[in-house]
């Protein structure tokens, strides 16, 4: 058989097109001499059972061996897998070459149905049948999701961050029973339950401040509680490396008590509203650039509290919400008023024609955002129409375009207020928590179902429930192995709710339906940890030729319905024999310096458990 008659399975993965490992037309892997295919042998059979839809781990992916009438194996030829009994269908790529051994592995099958299955390997004339392979239906946990029992902390953990170590610092209000400030905690998931984190005492009252993760993987805190509505002016930063907290810092110009915190395409950090230490709504941005604060004096403009912002493409914080119009934040620029300004334009304008008071706010993919939820407090700070009651609705923005505007894309199935929006591995976004009914916080119409919405499709689908009341101070976090915990609520004064507010001192962890679906990519090696913009690296998997997708999460720091430093890119992949390239983004405006979690895919949209790197 000719080199010339070979048939080269190929794929394109980010924009390049390669031949699917072990099936290049080489002389090397080509028998010239073996005549015409007489036999296939079965090395491998597929599994004896597997989930419906499933792809095939591996090690259980079929192999053939195909022969001449002499015994010899025969190089190049080209084998087909269809069913041979059974209703299903094959999924994944059913054809393999052989090599010059006569030897064909399949990378990726799967079978779509329930029930028994053999499978035909045929070329030309020749076939052989495998041994029944059994198909279950896939659980309701494929669907629904599902919750885990409720898992104890010593705090009300409203404010949550996953650090580059792997660990988790949090902190709430009061500690347990008293009127006490509650001291930080760090947990580390892997040495036991949240009741083993340490404390980690700050000077000050962390309670109602702002936070992000630094470029080097440090937090930074903005501000802090002097009293209910009145802000301290002090800077805080964790080091996680040294878990320790960094002392001496300049203080800010102004108190701040529910400000945000962004990081910026260079690494600067700028914080954003709040009230300070008399009360007073905060309206000059303030820029954290070489160890010290600058007052963006050029940018007044009152926000509403924990202002849901992101670096944009262009280099720009915007301003996504609460108020009904989103704006531009330029820190650099310099007028008349003085340094920095604020801009919008006419697609700026919500859809929904209300504040958005604790709706929440995603950067799913890179400069696309997505606001959902909020409203129904009549009494909330801003001169913007309100809403007595919260709302189901939800809208997207690409700011990858020259004149971006809201594009409504379909509402929840509960309306929310209080809720929490996290972006998952497979690019969908999860909507947890809140309340449905009006007023500040009304816990009897505390909403349990889970959401997920779908950025392809626009649609949101009904998941499990939890079991806990969460809205007012609630939390929702990514964690590396692809669940998301959902905790706290509570720790509120009780003049802001007429309805008894119980302090939750726990969380529940979500496993979302892709956990459910069988078999999981697994990351084996990363060439590097630390990488830089337009960088390529490998990542050594045995599922090299299943991964279709590769995607980073930037490390979640989290409080009052809104996370303030995740975002996702989908990067650049191409497959290789045992290992995948991925390239990162080539500039900081699409992805800011700091931590992510890189997972890979499957076509089903199964990640791989996630792995921490660094960009810089």
């Amino acid at each position: 058989m000719l080199a010339a008659s070979l048939a080269v399975a190929s794929v394109t993965c980010g924009g390049e097109e390669l031949t699917q490992p072990g099936t290049e037309p080489t002389a090397g892997n080509v028998s010239l001499s073996a005549g015409p295919a007489a036999s296939i042998k079965i090395v491998v059979q597929p599994p004896a059972s597997a989930l419906d839809r499933e792809v095939w781990d591996p090690a259980r992916q079929p192999v053939v061996l195909v022969k001449d009438a002499s015994g010899s194996g025969v190089g190049g030829a080209v084998v087909t897998v269809s069913i041979a009994t059974g209703s299903g269908t094959v999924q994944g790529t059913v054809t393999a070459t052989t090599l010059a051994t006569g030897k064909a592995k399949f990378a990726d099958l799967g079978i779509a149905g329930t029930g028994p299955h053999t499978l035909r390997y045929s070329t030309g004339a020749v076939t052989a049948t495998s041994s029944p392979v059994t198909l279950g239906a896939l659980p309701p946990e494929a669907t629904t999701g599902q919750w885990d029992a409720p898992v104890n902390w010593d705090i009300v953990p409203l404010h949550m961050s996953l650090l580059p170590t792997g660990k988790i610092i949090a902190w709430g209000k009061y500690e347990a029973g008293t009127a006490m400030m509650a001291n930080p905690r760090l947990w580390d998931p892997a040495a036991g339950p949240p009741t083993t984190a340490v404390e980690v005492p700050a000077d000050t009252m962390l309670f109602c401040s702002g936070h992000a993760l630094m470029a080097d993987g440090r937090l930074m805190v903005s501000g802090g509680h002097k009293d209910d509505d009145r802000g301290l002016d002090v800077t805080n930063i964790f080091d996680p490396f040294t878990e320790r907290w960094v002392t001496g810092l300049p203080k800010m110009a102004q108190g701040r008590w529910y400000p945000t915190v962004t990081t910026l395409a260079d690494g600067r950090m700028v914080t954003v509203a709040g009230r300070d230490t008399t009360s007073t709504e905060v309206l000059i941005p303030e820029i954290w650039e070489n160890g010290r604060w600058v007052r963006l004096t050029g940018a007044s403009l009152k926000l509403p509290y924990y202002p849901r912002q992101f670096l944009a493409p262009n280099g720009k914080v915007f301003y996504a919400g609460e108020r009904v119009k989103a704006r531009w934040l330029d820190v650099d620029v310099v007028t008349s008023s003085g340094r920095g300004k604020w801009t919008s334009g006419s697609g700026l304008t919500h859809i929904w024609p209300y504040n958005r008071d604790y709706g929440s706010a995603v950067m799913y993919e890179t400069g696309k955002v997505l606001v959902v939820g909020g409203g129904g407090d009549l009494k909330w700070s801003t001169n913007d129409p309100k809403s007595s009651t919260p709302t189901a609705s939800a809208e997207t923005i690409d700011l990858n375009t020259s004149s971006p505007r809201w594009t409504g894309t379909d509402p929840m199935q509960f309306a929310r207020r209080h809720m929490n929006a996290t972006i998952l591995p497979d690019g969908q976004v999860l909507a947890t928590g809140g309340t449905s009914a009006g007023g500040f916080n009304t816990l009897s119409g505390a909403v349990h179902a889970a959401e997920v919405w779908n950025p392809r499709t626009g649609h949101w689908t009904q998941l499990a429930s939890n079991r806990i009341d969460r809205a007012y101070h609630s939390v929702s976090l990514l964690l590396p192995d692809g669940t998301v915990l959902h905790g706290a609520s509570g720790d509120a004064n009780v003049p802001l709710t007429p309805e008894p507010y119980p302090a939750q001192r726990n969380h529940e962890i979500f496993r979302p339906p892709y956990l459910f679906k069988g078999a999981r990519p697994v990351i084996t090696s990363l060439s590097q940890t630390t990488v830089g913009y337009g960088q390529s690296f490998f990542v050594t998997t045995p599922n090299a030729a299943q991964i279709t997708e590769a995607r980073w999460i930037r490390l979640g720091s989290v409080t009052h319905a809104f996370d303030a430093n995740q975002r996702a890119n989908t990067l650049t992949l191409a497959r290789l024999s045992g290992k995948v390239r991925v390239t990162t983004p080539t500039t900081s405006r699409r992805a800011p310096p700091g931590h992510y979690i890189l997972f890979l895919l499957n076509r089903n949209g199964v990640p791989s458990a996630g792995t921490i790197m660094k960009l810089q």
